[in-house]
């Protein structure tokens, strides 16, 4: 892990999701997963890093993931956001960088995923810029 490690001690451990919200450049706000999203991101000691984020999603028609339908498969993927990787953190810009060694989305695949962070009493937020959004993640500490 690069950095200090004293920047790093808040992050360590399990989060659980809170809230996803995106802010288009429209000025709409959206949920992409929903009221209710699904999710948890872990940070080790060791500098490694995994984030998954879920929409509920009512079970396929068959019990065998192959057998999807193209439409239920598209559903899936749409509804799901998952990468892990390490981490590292700069606190003097008040980011943490995610450096993505695998990913639901192949793009992300050798990327650096930046992250503007804040923390809240047991609450980590999370949040991210494009072109198009920006994407603000409310996280509590579970572990």
């Amino acid at each position: 892990m690069i950095g200090k490690p004293e920047d790093s001690a808040p992050f360590i451990g399990a989060w659980t999701l809170i809230s996803y919200e995106l802010l288009l450049a429209s000025g709409v706000v959206e949920k992409p997963m929903g009221d209710h999203p699904l999710g948890r991101i872990l940070y080790l000691d060791n500098g490694q890093m995994s984030a998954q984020v879920a929409s509920g999603l009512d079970p396929l028609a068959n019990a065998d993931p192959r057998e999807a339908t193209p439409e239920e498969a598209d559903r899936a993927w749409r509804s799901y956001v998952g990468y892990w990787g390490t981490f590292t953190v700069d606190a003097e810009a008040g980011v943490v960088i995610h450096a993505v060694d695998g990913a639901w989305f192949p793009n992300w695949i050798g990327q650096r995923q930046v992250r503007q962070y804040s923390f809240s009493g047991n609450t980590l937020t999370l949040e991210a810029d494009s072109p198009a959004w920006h994407a603000t993640l409310l996280w509590c500490r579970i572990a």
